[in-house]
């Protein structure tokens, strides 16, 4: 069967009544799944696909989308459907077209991720262990940051990229001398509702001008995580930070600690794109001189 037609009885079964695809239109942007615009009989929609074995990753996407519409704070696109159909896997959701930014833009994006952020739970980690990018992410629950921080996200990927040689054991070796340095290095904060994979390609200027977010790796963590990522590659404006600083301050010196909460989603990176991410880990070990 044609990947048109696959989708098309995905829809239509999904809907109620036959659709007909119209027009499709490939996406830039996504590594891991195929993405298109796609123009119906019964509306436009945005549309993720790969082989079924990513069915859960779909399920999970959708279940990170879910929690953070429950917020009521940042904005993310509509579930349609999640489906398998043979061996395709399909995730479809509301398209929302890219729109100028408005005014307020930045404060409006500072204020709704703080708010976000006074989500909170009784222990670090989720119901459900989903991903990053390509990879698992565990989340299994610990009631101190710390713990979870390395157990649950320093560790799986330490062992991960061990496994396929892209770290060596003395690498390893000196990764884990920081973790006794952890226990007391992070402020004591309750666990908020963090996005989890919030850099610059995973937000829009949406509807109104007001952003959007997408893609989410939801769990429940120290918010100064979020915050580091967000400084890792760029993309935010500064009045996004100062109106979040306004709206929930930060613990002080909250700058000195963003290299070592940036060690897992450099791990992440090393394990998806290789050596080159090596490089930004071993200036942070470098400060603890190790």
């Amino acid at each position: 069967m044609k990947h048109s037609e696959s989708l098309e009885q995905v829809l239509s079964s999904h809907i109620g009544k036959r659709v007909q695809i119209l027009r499709r239109a490939s996406l830039s942007g996504g590594s891991i799944h195929h993405a298109e615009r796609l123009e119906t009989s019964a509306g436009t929609f945005f549309v993720k696909h790969n082989h079924a074995s990513h069915h859960e990753n779909f399920l999970a996407e959708v279940d990170g989308l879910e929690r953070l519409r429950q917020t009521r704070t940042l904005r993310v696109p509509q579930t349609i459907l999640v489906a398998q159909q043979s061996d395709v896997a399909y995730l479809v959701l509301e398209y929302l077209d890219a729109h100028p930014p408005a005014q307020n833009f930045w404060e409006h994006f500072g204020e709704s991720l703080a708010a976000l952020h006074r989500h909170q739970a009784a222990h670090f980690g989720y119901e459900r262990d989903n991903f990053i990018g390509a990879l698992v992410q565990r989340n299994t629950p610990h009631s101190s940051w710390s713990e979870f921080f390395i157990e649950e996200r320093l560790s799986p990927m330490m062992a991960r990229a061990c496994e396929f040689g892209l770290l060596s054991a003395s690498e390893a070796k000196r990764l884990e001398q920081l973790f006794p340095k952890l226990e007391q290095f992070f402020p004591d904060e309750p666990p908020a509702l963090l996005h989890g994979d919030l850099w610059s390609g995973n937000f829009l200027s949406g509807p109104h001008g007001l952003p959007v977010v997408f893609d989410p790796a939801v769990y429940f963590g120290h918010r100064e995580a979020e915050i580091a990522f967000m400084h890792l590659f760029g993309g935010f404006h500064e009045r996004l930070f100062q109106a979040y600083h306004a709206a929930f301050p930060l613990a002080p010196q909250w700058q000195a600690r963003i290299d070592v909460y940036n060690l897992y989603p450099l791990l992440v990176h090393l394990n998806l794109f290789g050596r080159a991410y090596w490089s930004g880990i071993e200036r942070t070990l470098r400060r603890f001189s190790l």
